[in-house]
């Protein structure tokens, strides 16, 4: 018998003897009036076996069998399918791939036992838990994760996506070679089609997100302070852009690239992804996975996005935008290329207008006067017309001057002897 059952034996033998009273038993063993006197009279009838429970001994009837046990340790051990894997990603690789079902309480025990997996320490947390945001919509942040993806099968990418706040779902994920401002206008036109304007982006510090142009004088008196193209794009679309303070501030999206680090890093060496384009295509189907698992229900159920409209001009909102002043032919002058500008009923007069020329993540050029978009055609560079070269002639060879020792040589050589005035 244990230690328990030895007291409870103790205890019951001083009642049944009269040194202690049942009310007091009742006390000590923490149990009802009622339950001690079921216990008395088990206790002699039975004896010392009443204490012991029926079960003790036996093996549970839902005892998964030693062949299953035998098999996760070597699919989860060293050299193993699932090597390296965390106790909840190897319980969902085991479900979906291997059709082992089991709770991960279980399959932490296995590891455990097997010598698999060690008891980590719990984290402390000093700062103190932002209350998400109560409905889908509300606020989604957004980051880029720069890290060997590929495990040295390819090359070093980076992974941008966006988290829901209030259900922690994955918004949008895709790879490109760099974090890089093309991705972030991609990222919040997606989520824009997708699902609808958020009320609010919480963002790092990074420069593409946030303008580090210091406030001068002008744009004071203008009432215009410096920003990105990204924070152009949000101020014009009414969404707050919110930048964080530290990394931790922004805990969500922090913990996302930490599982997707772990897990979609070892999914994608299963599938044997190489490439950007494969890693593309996986992470397409790996997202709708990832929150199922991981996504939760807002407190609030309805939706707090903001759809667009209909007659929405996507390449206008979606996009880099730079100023040029129309010249006096109805043309402006982009990156080193001349564009003609069509004047219409309502925009005839072009010529000294300022006019804005935007430009998509994928490269169109898009002309507005203000919301107004201009047709365009762009003007045929001429070429410059190489003139054939005319050979000039070669100027006769003028004649060395004779001199008195030339004279003396050219004598010398036909047999003569040059007049030297004497007489002979």
């Amino acid at each position: 018998m244990n230690e328990r059952q030895q007291r409870r034996t103790d205890i019951l033998s001083r009642v049944i003897g009269g040194s202690v009273g049942r009310a007091e038993g009742s006390s000590l063993l923490g149990v009802s009036d009622r339950q001690m006197r079921r216990l008395v009279s088990r206790y002699e009838r039975e004896g010392v076996c009443s204490v012991v429970h029926g079960n003790t001994g036996r093996a549970p009837s839902n005892k998964l069998p030693e062949v299953m046990v035998e098999r996760v340790a070597q699919l989860c051990g060293e050299g193993g399918k699932y090597d390296g894997f965390n106790t909840s990603h190897a319980r969902d690789m085991l479900e979906e791939q291997e059709g082992l079902v089991a709770c991960r309480s279980t399959v932490y025990g296995w590891l455990r036992k097997a010598g698999i997996v060690q008891p980590g320490k719990q984290a402390k947390h000093r700062r103190k838990r932002r209350e998400r945001r109560s409905a889908r919509g509300m606020m989604i942040q957004i980051d880029g994760s720069p890290h060997d993806w590929l495990e040295g099968r390819g090359p070093r990418i980076s992974l941008m996506g966006a988290v829901d706040d209030a259900s922690g779902e994955m918004l949008y994920g895709t790879f490109r070679p760099t974090e890089d401002q093309a991705g972030y206008l991609m990222m919040l036109r997606s989520i824009a089609i997708k699902h609808g304007l958020p009320e609010s982006v919480y963002h790092d510090r990074h420069t593409i997100l946030r303008s580090p142009k210091e406030l001068t004088i002008e744009d004071e008196l203008a009432g215009k302070l410096p920003e990105s193209q990204v924070q152009r794009v949000m101020r014009e679309l009414g969404t707050e852009s919110i930048p964080a303070g530290s990394p931790q501030a922004k805990g969500r999206i922090e913990r996302l690239w930490g599982t997707l680090q772990d897990r979609l890093t070892k999914e994608m060496r299963l599938a044997g992804v190489c490439t950007i384009d494969q890693a593309n295509a996986f992470l397409e189907q790996f997202i709708p996975r990832y929150n199922r698992r991981f996504g939760g229900q807002p407190a609030n159920p309805e939706d707090a996005w903001v759809q667009l409209e209909p007659d929405t001009d996507i390449p206008y909102y979606f996009s880099t935008a730079e100023t040029r002043t129309v010249k006096a032919d109805n043309t402006v002058s982009w990156k080193g290329a001349t564009l003609q500008l069509h004047p219409t009923a309502t925009h005839r007069r072009l010529e000294g207008k300022t006019i804005d020329v935007h430009t998509t993540p994928e490269g169109d050029i898009y002309i507005y006067d203000g919301k107004t978009r201009l047709n365009y055609k762009p003007v045929q560079q001429r070429s410059a017309v190489s003139q054939p070269s005319i050979a000039k002639p070669t100027p006769p060879a003028t004649k060395a001057k004779d001199t008195h020792a030339a004279a003396r040589k050219r004598a010398w050589l036909y047999g003569k002897q040059p007049n030297t005035g004497a007489m002979l």
